[in-house]
């Protein structure tokens, strides 16, 4: 016995304390043996799965699901890079398509009210036909959210050819309410399906640069303008409108196609199969409070956006500048559009995508107040399409990064959805814009003017407070 062997036993008391442990000691060796006895003879008829791996997440946690790693740490380990970038150019080529369309409406709508529609439809009721687009964009877009078990690359595509129907049929208008169906409202849903795919499917690729992919691609937006907008006052002028739609719809199903090669799911397959057909809709979701407050912000800050895009093309005529200039003038507010989202997008990642957002609306509050009222010329009125240009569609790069920081990855898609449907509701201020000018004496543009600048200002102080919520304070980075 090895306690014996090492001390003298002095007493009886002393002998029976060491015979008493060295009697543990030998059972427990003897069970001990036993048991690794049993757990050979078991491996020999179950041997080990060794297949099994497992996989941990960023707290070195076991995360997995059914041999595979979880969404979450599919999503943690994104690469940043690799084939990402094909699908930020993919996310691009959406952008380019759908709102590149949706910004040159105010071409369309100038056209439309010096021909087909002449006498037969009010400024008012045309401009809101720009709405009814942007709202088919944001309520129809939970819908392509069932259909995520079939694959980012199949809600793109079915996406394109909705939207390229949509311009198409378009040709065949003759009254307003034709429009309204085609252009409104199958445009619409068709742009909501490539919408999602492209937010959805850059968080799966990127996260310290996830601002940035989605600054690149949301640039199309710009460029889709700056290029739309010559060639489709070009089209009108030498083919007539219905040509012009009907050019650009197999335009638009060209670039389209090339995307839908392009873009590509992260996630494995099986992610998207097992999971179950529910609604993209999670009412627990309105309990976050913080998620409450962005959604009034960014709904309230994108709600100035639309009225100078679509009014810029009228209010050039008032001043008494030529269709060509107009719309080389929306042309350059796209450029200035695009370029900054790239640069403003890289800027998010270095000092918060929250930052970002607010310094952006308070920009173009401030633009919006004191420089277009002021812009009775071609030269003044170039100064503000470049910088309100540059600041004012942020939204659009930073609201999937936003949504997703607040809610996180796990409800993202519920989380986008909501954004999407509430941001429909930033589509009353073009309408609005066109009663608000409707009740200024003489038809003026400084009642637009005036809450254009407004709306921004009220959404930066509203997402002001939602920082400090976040954050406690004003000046951290978020």
């Amino acid at each position: 016995m090895t306690l014996l062997s090492d001390q003298a036993i002095k007493d009886d008391n002393d002998l029976t304390v060491v015979t008493h442990y060295d009697s543990i000691d030998i059972e427990k060796a003897a069970t001990e043996t036993n048991d690794k006895a049993s757990s050979n003879e078991n491996a020999d008829h179950n041997p080990p799965n060794i297949s099994e791996k497992k996989y941990l997440d960023i707290n070195g946690k076991e995360n997995i699901t059914d041999g595979q790693p979880s969404e979450d740490t599919l999503n943690n380990d994104a690469p940043d890079g690799g084939y990402g970038w094909a699908v930020v150019v993919a996310a691009f080529f959406a952008n380019v398509t759908l709102f590149g369309t949706v910004c040159v409406w105010g071409i369309f709508s100038q056209a439309y009210a010096t021909s087909t529609l002449e006498g037969k439809a009010t400024t008012l009721e045309l401009m809101t036909i720009g709405s009814v687009m942007f709202v088919s964009l944001n309520v129809l877009s939970p819908i392509s959210v069932l259909l995520v078990r079939f694959g980012t690359r199949f809600n793109y595509a079915l996406g394109s050819i909705l939207m390229c129907l949509g311009v198409v049929l378009s040709s065949f208008s003759t009254e307003v309410w034709h429009l309204y169906l085609t252009q409104g409202l199958l445009f619409g849903f068709g742009g909501s399906f490539l919408y999602m795919s492209v937010a959805s499917v850059i968080p799966q690729w990127f996260t310290k640069r996830r601002a940035t992919a989605m600054g690149i691609s949301s640039a199309g937006t710009g460029l889709g303008t700056v290029a739309m907008s010559p060639l489709v006052n070009y089209l009108i002028l030498k083919y007539g409108l219905p040509w012009a739609y009907r050019i650009l719809g197999f335009f638009l199903l060209g670039i389209c196609t090339v995307g839908t090669i392009l873009i590509k799911d992260r996630l494995p397959k099986s992610h998207r199969t097992n999971q179950p057909i529910k609604s993209p809709i999670q009412v627990s979701m309105f309990k976050m409070v913080n998620f409450d407050i962005w959604l009034v912000g960014s709904v309230v800050g994108l709600m100035g956006y639309l009225p100078p895009v679509f009014y810029l093309p009228k209010y050039a005529a008032s001043i008494g500048i030529n269709e060509t200039d107009a719309s080389n003038l929306l042309s350059i507010m796209s450029a200035s559009n695009a370029a900054f989202r790239i640069i403003l997008g890289f800027g998010a990642d270095k000092i918060g995508r929250l930052n970002m957002f607010i310094i952006s609306t308070a920009l173009s509050g401030i633009f919006a107040f004191v420089i277009w009222p002021f812009a009775n010329s071609y030269n003044i009125l170039l100064v503000f399409c470049v910088l309100w240009g540059g600041t004012s569609g942020m939204y659009y790069a930073l609201a999937a990064p936003i949504t997703t920081t607040v809610v996180g990855m796990k409800n993202i898609s519920s989380g986008l959805s909501i954004t999407f449907i509430f941001g429909a509701i930033a589509a009353m201020g073009t309408p609005i814009s066109a009663a608000i000018q409707q009740a200024t004496p003489n038809n003026e543009y400084i009642g637009i003017q005036m809450f254009t600048g407004a709306i921004y200002i009220l959404g930066t102080f509203i997402c002001l407070y939602l920082k400090f919520r976040l954050t406690g304070s004003l000046v951290s980075k978020y």
